[in-house]
């Protein structure tokens, strides 16, 4: 899908909020359901359907062999992330369907697909030890188990015994790290079922690896995704105070705005989408830093007021608590500028929309030659959180 047309058409899209199942309340904020349009697309954690496989467990725990720690370790990950995750779709139920729906998610986790996640790696020209500190060791974990219990399991005709000498020689072929960052990128080639479809991103840490790849981005034209983008961080980080950490209380509420508040929102969003074009001026974005208060009381002072139904002195005790942080402010005009030099989420969107379209040899030949892939097409990319 070329740039133009994803312009027009991504706010009729779902949003793949992606790569991680959302297991705590500080991965999505309560904004999102407010401020996107679309249902939102949560992913659940890897789950393993061979129950026969569980046996394999009795096994470590009868014979204690050295790899037994490391695979206990990976499994009780992985039952936590399940767990966590439940309880974050049990606290935001008020919201499904109308506002996000959960997908399971289907794609290839044996021995070729591990390799593949490899070579994506190395394209990147990153050490694997660098990329293991970008990735979410819980989920990375989770992949790893269904690689064992199920794939492993099955193409061993559900031999347990087989499946523990399996293990054996997997953990003493490969060091931990290097396998949970082969595990992790497993779901990547998930982007190819879902072209065009703007993505929610919740490993912001991820982008710098997606950054490092063998990619060129020839994508031009793109203010309007910039407003958008922008817009979607300010609005964030306004009604954060209010809607955040996401719980069942503030699930409640935003369930409550969408039905009672429908106008607010939109005009909310209308005047944040009319700050961030003000923001990218070269003359106010010089002044932002020292500005950014006054600018959102002055602009957006009476919409959220509207929205959130409070009173002046209300509303003056709500700006107080939402710039007393200005370590997050910092972050924000950081990202804000980013996003003006066009060095964040076009690099992102083109690598994405490059792992939407051609496989992880493509990138392993173009950076062997030292070459780049030219990209125009992109991937429009919000991400959840920053931290300061």
């Amino acid at each position: 899908m070329g740039e133009g047309q994803l312009v027009s058409n991504h706010k009729h899209l779902p949003l793949f909020v992606f790569p991680d199942p959302v297991t705590g309340p500080e991965m999505l904020s309560g904004a999102a359901f407010l401020y996107f349009q679309q249902p939102l697309l949560l992913t659940i954690p890897p789950i393993v359907v061979t129950q026969d496989s569980c046996k394999l467990l009795s096994l470590i725990k009868e014979r204690k062999p050295e790899w037994g720690a490391v695979f206990l370790y990976l499994f009780e990950c992985w039952r936590h992330q399940l767990d966590e995750s439940r309880k974050m779709l049990d606290a935001i139920a008020p919201l499904k369907e109308k506002s996000f729906k959960t997908v399971w998610l289907s794609y290839p986790a044996n021995l070729d697909a591990l390799e593949c996640s490899s070579i994506l790696a190395t394209s990147s020209g990153l050490s694997f030890d660098a990329i293991a500190n970008m990735i979410n060791p819980f989920n990375a974990s989770g992949e790893i188990i269904r690689h064992i219990m199920m794939e492993a399991f099955l193409k061993l005709d559900e031999d347990v015994e087989a499946l523990f000498k399996y293990c054996g020689e997997l953990f003493a072929r490969e060091s931990l790290p290097h396998l949970l960052v082969k595990g992790y990128f497993l779901r990547m080639p998930m982007l190819t079922q879902n072209p065009g479809t703007p993505v929610l991103f919740t490993n912001e840490s991820l982008t710098e690896f997606l950054s490092a790849l063998p990619i060129e981005a020839t994508v031009e034209g793109t203010g309007e995704i910039d407003n958008d983008i922008i817009a979607w961080e300010l609005f964030r980080q306004i009604l954060s105070p209010r809607l955040d950490p996401l719980d069942a209380k503030h699930a409640e509420l935003i369930a409550e705005l969408l039905e009672a508040r429908a106008g607010e929102i939109e005009r909310l969003r209308v005047k944040c989408l009319a700050l961030a074009n003000e923001v990218k001026h070269p003359n106010t974005l010089e002044k932002l830093p020292n500005q950014i208060e006054e600018l959102i009381k002055t602009r957006v002072e009476k919409e959220i007021a509207e929205l959130l139904q409070v009173n002046r002195r209300a509303l003056e005790e709500f700006f107080t608590t939402l710039f007393a942080d200005e370590k997050t402010w910092l972050a924000v005009l950081t990202f804000i500028t980013g996003i003006v030099a066009k060095q964040i989420h076009l690099t992102t969107g083109a690598a994405i929309a490059t792992l939407s379209s051609i496989g992880a040899k493509a990138f392993k030949t173009a950076a062997d030659r030292r070459q780049k892939i030219r990209q125009s097409d992109y991937t429009l990319v919000y991400t959840i959180r920053r931290k300061a």
